[in-house]
């Protein structure tokens, strides 16, 4: 029998659940920034501006970090932005090294519309590409769909290409074993349909790959709530302890035609305002952006890994408009009792991205492993409990 990424994945649900504190990492990028004035919470998380106003949905579960400062703020900075170094490797490598340890994949990267500019993702040295079709990722993560012969209809084709693996484990398992295996195979059968809606049709056969929907901006949102699903599946599966995620690239170069404001997103940010000083445009389309990572972190939650994800929402600069370096808008969320949560009162000038990964190590109990490179010494006082 060959062997199955997802029968190895769920073989290890029990020993992930035993675990205390959290002990998985997702990184999510939304680039260029804000406008600060316009994006900062209150406090205590009763009163959010227009351009983080989605997050009011899971506000419970954020910590959103005041003042902060950024080490290598500004455009094509990308591969710096969770890495202390252009050489080093990245975060979510480091973390995948750590925490995936025997899991099927060490960590997952997947991207909406980068368009081949700017990576997060850098192992051994050299950048990883994200991700940008659901289709390949999904078919990685749960399927060998061009040669396991599925089909398109009745039970999906990605749970007939382990069913031999499936059918073997199940007949070992115990009543709770068996509920939670059921559970899985359900939500990835709802992802698989999503993805057959949206691409007209998820068609298979021994000799071809799925045929991936066209990757348009008019897409933007189902591509990028898709990624997040696909994550979260992975997380609850035990596939992977580490993923990314980015929406866009740090350009621009891309857009949400279903919006008022059609143009492209870069353009949203300086020339498409009309000189109005409330930033009409780009209120909208960052407004936009958060309700996609306010989404990932939902996702995360209805599939009951929040909790056990310490969540780092990550960006390139503060004011978008001014390419600044300071009230950079950074967000922690999940971790359950390791992270303080519902709350917007830490942080500080003299504080980095590289801080906020470091505190998210910690967290994750992972910054002393010797394959983690440190970034910073410091965690950012009052985000830890």
């Amino acid at each position: 029998m060959n062997a199955s990424p997802l029968v190895g994945g769920m073989m290890l649900s029990r020993l992930a659940e035993a675990q205390n504190g959290p002990s998985k990492s997702l990184v999510i990028y939304c680039p260029d920034g804000c406008i600060p004035s316009r994006w900062l919470p209150n406090s205590n998380l009763t009163s959010f501006p227009i351009m983080s106003q989605p997050y009011s949905t899971v506000a419970s579960d954020c910590n959103f970090l005041r003042s902060m400062g950024h080490h290598r703020g500004g455009h094509g900075v990308v591969p710096t932005i969770i890495n202390n170094s252009w050489g080093g490797d990245s975060f979510d490598v480091n973390m995948g090294r750590i925490l995936s340890d025997g899991m099927p994949f060490t960590y997952i990267n997947l991207g909406v519309h980068s368009n081949g500019h700017g990576y997060l993702t850098k192992d051994n040295g050299a950048e990883v590409p994200f991700e940008d079709n659901p289709f390949n990722a999904f078919d990685r993560l749960f399927g060998n769909l061009g040669g396991g012969g599925g089909n398109t209809g009745g039970k999906g084709s990605v749970i007939d290409a382990h069913k031999d693996a499936l059918s073997a484990l199940n007949s070992k398992l115990g009543n709770y074993e068996r509920q939670r295996l059921d559970s899985h195979l359900t939500a990835i059968e709802e992802t698989e349909a999503r993805l057959a809606d949206l691409g007209g049709g998820l068609s298979c056969s021994a000799a071809s790959a799925p045929a991936p929907f066209a990757l348009e901006y008019d897409t933007f949102e189902q591509q990028a709530n898709l990624q997040a699903d696909i994550i979260a599946l992975a997380f609850s599966c035990n596939l992977t302890a580490s993923a990314s995620l980015a929406f866009g690239n740090h350009q621009g170069e891309f857009a949400f035609p279903y919006l008022n404001f059609t143009g492209i997103y870069h353009a949203s940010i300086h020339g498409g305002n009309n000189g109005d000083p409330s930033y009409p445009h780009f209120s909208e389309t960052r407004n936009h952006m958060s309700s996609l990572s306010a989404y990932t972190i939902k996702a995360l939650r209805d599939r009951g890994v929040l909790d056990d994800t310490v969540v780092c929402e990550v960006t390139d600069m503060g004011n978008g408009d001014a390419h600044g370096n300071g009230d950079v808008p950074l967000i922690m969320a999940g971790g359950g009792g390791a992270i303080q949560r519902g709350v917007s009162n830490a942080g500080g000038a003299g504080y980095t991205p590289l801080n906020m990964i470091h505190t998210a190590a910690v967290a994750l109990n992972a910054h002393q492993a010797s394959v983690y490179q440190g970034y910073e010494t410091d965690v950012i006082p009052g985000v830890l409990t």
